[in-house]
């Protein structure tokens, strides 16, 4: 059976350099968030230099990408889907057979809004831009957000078809 060590997120990853003795561990924490990866893979390694120390933790993404693969996974999931936490995830499947227009833009991004603002406390929502484009019968969404404790911007790009595909 498979062990799956999951200290990664709760100890500060090790950090080695030229100057670390073979079996010295260095320590660094200079993260302010950390979250499993999405795709739960085994870390290969920790660490930077000439002498890698080899890990059997499950990868973890650290800050910006942290945050960048929670809203990913928030537009991913539908609603129900989390069985243990059924209010997660986004709810785009209802506006399926609803005309691709602007009046279905603005709910759609109020309701991204409240989506962002109840699942996701790490961002502040600057700006929700929605074109609709009938003749293609999808959104192109554009959310701008800053993130709270990190001083930086960033831009998250969907497109959701008609038939309730979502591209991000």
């Amino acid at each position: 059976m498979a062990k799956i060590d999951l200290n990664n997120l709760a100890r500060p990853k090790q950090i080695n350099s030229i100057d670390t003795k073979i079996n010295e561990e260095v320590i660094d924490k200079s993260y302010i968030y950390r979250d499993l990866h999405l795709d739960l893979q085994q870390s290969k390694s920790i660490g930077l230099g000439f002498k890698p120390v080899i890990s059997t933790d499950i990868l973890a993404d650290d800050d910006i990408l942290a945050i960048k693969n929670s809203l990913r996974n928030i537009f991913t999931t539908k609603k129900g889907e989390k069985l243990l936490n059924p209010n997660f995830g986004s709810s785009f499947e209802q506006y399926l057979f609803e005309p691709v227009n602007e009046t279905i833009a603005n709910i759609m991004g109020r309701d991204i809004l409240e989506t962002i603002q109840n699942l996701e406390d790490r961002v502040i929502i600057d700006n929700i831009n929605i074109d609709a484009y009938p003749d293609e019968n999808l959104y192109k969404i554009q959310i701008i957000y800053s993130f709270i404790d990190i001083k930086k911007q960033n831009l998250l790009n969907i497109i959701a078809l008609k038939g309730g595909e979502i591209l991000i």
